[in-house]
């Protein structure tokens, strides 16, 4: 399949497949906010608290969320992630980016239990193909125009990591009868993918 018939096939996910997929992708991109607001220092309150809020959120929320659903738990964490986006003075510095980005998707996981009529899958495939394409241009585009960064993005290794990771994801939860316990630690193994996020982060 090639990747644009892929990313359409994902609005074929519903339930709490299409929530799993979507908080799959959040956590793998968890690393990026956590290093920047690590970065930001212990004198940044915000900054502080978003540290301790990340470093369990992707536990919580898989648990309120698909593991053992409860719509005020969801509402609770949906209030805690939307309190830690990074704000407008904030954008300037490019680690804020990829943050929102990985914040955007712990929101739509979240919205997608509250509201499972509305598709958000593909629409967070490519928010995190967005994140790394935005990375690869920050890093390696400068001069290149924007022929020559199409052919980069189409190509670079994060790029087809990226797709090889939600293809098997999506094979996965396709496969799976029902939310147990295993199927959830192998798609969040999965999804940690040993400490490294969707734009090449590690904190080890």
């Amino acid at each position: 399949m090639n990747r644009q018939k892929f990313q359409k096939s994902l609005n074929t996910l519903v339930g709490w497949r299409e929530s799993a997929f979507i908080l799959a992708l959040a956590e793998r991109a968890t690393p990026n906010a956590q290093l920047y607001y690590a970065s930001l220092g212990e004198d940044d309150l915000k900054a502080e608290a978003c540290c301790r809020v990340l470093s369990t959120l992707a536990e919580q929320t898989w648990q309120h969320l698909v593991f053992a659903p409860g719509e005020e738990e969801i509402v609770a964490t949906l209030d805690t992630v939307i309190e830690c986006l990074p704000d407008d003075t904030q954008l300037e510095h490019y680690g804020a980016l990829p943050t929102s980005d990985c914040l955007w998707l712990y929101e739509q996981a979240l919205l997608s239990g509250m509201n499972q009529d509305k598709k958000r899958a593909l629409a967070a495939s490519q928010k995190s193909l967005e994140t790394i394409t935005g990375f690869i241009e920050f890093s390696e585009g400068e001069g290149l125009s924007d022929n020559a960064l199409i052919k980069l993005f189409d190509s670079h290794p994060l790029v087809e990591r990226e797709f090889s990771f939600q293809q098997e994801l999506s094979d996965s939860l396709r496969a799976a009868p029902h939310p147990g316990k295993d199927l959830i630690e192998a798609l969040r193994n999965l999804a940690q993918d040993e400490g490294v996020s969707n734009i090449g982060i590690s904190l080890a």
